[in-house]
Formats: C-alpha cells, structure tokens, sequence
C-alpha cells in the first residue's frame, strides 16, 4: 500500500502537472473526464480498476460510510482509504482540486504538506 507521503507526492505531481479541474460539460468534479484529465482521487485509481460507476460520490462522502465501490476501488489501487489518516489526506486533496482555484493549488498543497510533516 502507498504511504500517505507516496500519496501526497503522486497526488501533487498530478495536479500541478495537468493544471486544469477535471469535470463534466455541467462544471461537477469527475474522478476522470471526458478529456482525460483526473481529479485528485481518480489519479489514484489505477487504469483497469477504473469505472465510469465509481463517478458521482466524493471521498467525503465514505468520511462516514465503512464500505463502497470507491474505496474497494482505491484499495485494489494500492491506497488503504479504510485507513481513517488515508482517508482525512483524500479528503484534503480533494478539497484542493474541487473548492480552490488552480492558481491556488501550489500554495495549499504546500501548506498540506507541513501539516502532515511531509517537508
């Protein structure tokens, strides 16, 4: 399984990479699009685990949920989101990608990455 600081690093790398949210013709958040980009989570989720019917619940939602076809999912993507300090990391990325502007983005994942000791 990858660690939460594998996790942060992967998650970064792709988002200040693609540099554009990943959403549908409606302007919703989608763990991948039409044009191929990803968000925050669905860049963790490996290309043949990946289904369109994993789309339209946010990690946030499973905060509460013990079970659900994200999370199995993201296991079998090597990322343990059963793991309640996994699952508060997900969460954080994905408000990065989902509520700030990609503008943002260099400076809130940094500030992430000091409240997890990851610097």
């Amino acid at each position: 399984m990858l660690t939460a600081r594998d996790i942060y690093e992967r998650v970064s790398a792709h988002l200040l990479t693609q540099r554009a949210v990943s959403e549908d013709d409606n302007g919703s958040c989608r763990l991948r699009s039409s044009d191929g980009r990803k968000c925050a989570i669905g860049s963790l989720i490996a290309d043949d685990v990946y289904r369109p019917d994993i789309e339209g619940v946010g990690i946030s939602y499973y905060k509460n949920a013990r079970d659900g076809s994200l999370l199995r999912a993201l296991y079998a993507s090597n990322v343990n989101a059963y793991d309640p300090e996994i699952a508060e990391l997900l969460i954080e990325l994905e408000e990065v990608h989902d509520d700030f502007g990609v503008d943002e983005w260099p400076q809130l994942l940094a500030r992430l990455a000091e409240r997890h000791a990851f610097v």
